[in-house]
């Protein structure tokens, strides 16, 4: 258990639902707002706010089995909805930055944009010019700041889908993999 998930634990034990006030949306969110000033990372805030937020469902869910109407449910439910306010508000500003060792250089961009356009070029001319492959391909050009790892495990995801869909064969798909992963065999041997 971290140090996040301890904390979690505590505040929901003694001091969240459980602390004898009113549990109203005031009180609720009074003592959530309270609780996070003590994180200085969004990140932290976040990951605070999910588990919370499972635990929470998870009570509630569990109290439901053998007891209905007694209210706990309905304070589970208004500090579920005090928690989405506050995850809502922390990722209305939260962007996800990664290590700097794990960060794509403008030459490494670059190399991968010309890629995926080769990529698509090459697919066109195999008739295989389907709008989902134009969309998957254009999306990863988006997401470089991801960082290499995330980014690798999203185009990942991305080529099974399209293998799942039969939209491309397993051949094709290995082969635009080992193309884009060219140059990257560190980060493509820490996802396998």
């Amino acid at each position: 258990m971290n140090i996040i998930e301890k904390e979690v634990e505590e505040f929901y034990e003694y001091g969240f639902l459980n602390s004898g006030i009113r549990q109203d949306l005031e009180n609720i969110k009074s003592a959530l707002t309270s609780k996070l000033y003590n994180f200085n990372r969004d990140r932290n805030k976040l990951d605070f706010l999910k588990i919370l937020r499972v635990k929470a469902i998870n009570d509630k869910e569990e109290h439901m089995k053998s007891c209905t109407g007694c209210g706990y449910d309905e304070a589970r439910d208004i500090a579920v909805f005090a928690i989405d306010q506050e995850i809502d508000d922390i990722n209305q500003f939260y962007t996800y930055e990664p290590k700097s060792e794990d960060e794509f250089s403008v030459e490494e961009e670059s190399e991968l944009h010309n890629k995926l356009n080769n990529i698509l070029k090459k697919l066109e001319e195999q008739g295989f010019g389907q709008q989902i492959i134009f969309d998957e391909i254009e999306d990863l050009k988006n997401h470089f700041n991801l960082g290499k790892k995330n980014w690798f495990q999203l185009l990942k995801g991305k080529v099974v889908d399209l293998t799942i869909k039969k939209v491309l064969n397993k051949t094709i798909v290995q082969e635009i993999y080992n193309t884009l992963s060219e140059g990257f065999e560190q980060v493509v041997k820490l996802l396998d």
